[in-house]
């Protein structure tokens, strides 16, 4: 007797609990970045990767521990994807060469704010009130962040190099510039008619970005 074949929806394909672990994170990062933590669903999380609730039991004690992982996998890629741009012995440093590693961490957060726009989108949901999650992901992940920049962004002013914007605005003008075409993507199509996921965009956005934060290294160039 011929078999058949099965159909594509009814194929389950064996995956590990890493594997499994992994997908259900990167399901999370969207439910949360779409909807906040509130309005996040653990069933719709499970659903999106063909996943179960009980998966997701499993895995995480609580939707809190589940958004915490998914905030720790999310700053790790960001982490991964800037490891080693900028020094972090700036004592005695070039100053051409401190400008040029900027610039490169401008353009690799741009690339990964256009791959990850949940990034913004949680951190915005988050920020609007004061909770437990909001201390925690400030101190555990934000705040490193932003105490590596500031040094290196006062040595990069004082040369002359970069725009004369404080250390601590900084921090959120390039956070808002660098993500917000990626968390409105909808509109920039609207708008523009252009594809803000596209390489060039990116590429363009990136290059206009280090050029007003930068203005001198810009001109040395």
């Amino acid at each position: 007797m011929e078999r058949k074949t099965p159909t594509p929806n009814k194929v389950r394909l064996r995956r590990t609990r890493t594997d499994i672990r992994e997908a259900l994170l990167e399901s999370a990062l969207v439910e949360f970045g779409a909807k906040g933590f509130d309005g996040a669903s653990t069933r719709t999380i499970a659903s999106r990767v063909q996943a179960h609730q009980p998966q997701i039991n499993y895995h995480f004690e609580s939707k809190t521990a589940l958004w915490m992982a998914a905030v720790d996998y999310l700053f790790g890629l960001w982490a991964k994807a800037l490891d080693g741009v900028i020094p972090t012995k700036l004592t005695g440093i070039d100053v051409a060469a401190l400008a040029t590693a900027f610039a490169e961490g401008i353009r690799r957060f741009v690339q990964f704010a256009a791959e990850h726009p949940e990034l913004n989108q949680i951190m915005v949901h988050e920020g609007t009130a004061a909770s437990d999650r909001l201390t925690w992901m400030i101190e555990t992940h934000v705040k490193p962040v932003f105490n590596a920049i500031r040094p290196a962004w006062q040595i990069l002013r004082d040369a002359g190099v970069a725009a004369p914007i404080d250390s601590e605005i900084l921090y959120y003008v390039l956070i808002g510039a660098a993500s917000l075409p990626y968390v409105n993507a909808p509109e920039v199509r609207l708008l523009t008619g252009q594809d803000p996921k596209s390489p060039a965009w990116i590429d363009a956005h990136a290059n206009g970005l280090v050029a007003i934060l930068l203005p001198g290294f810009a001109v040395s160039r």
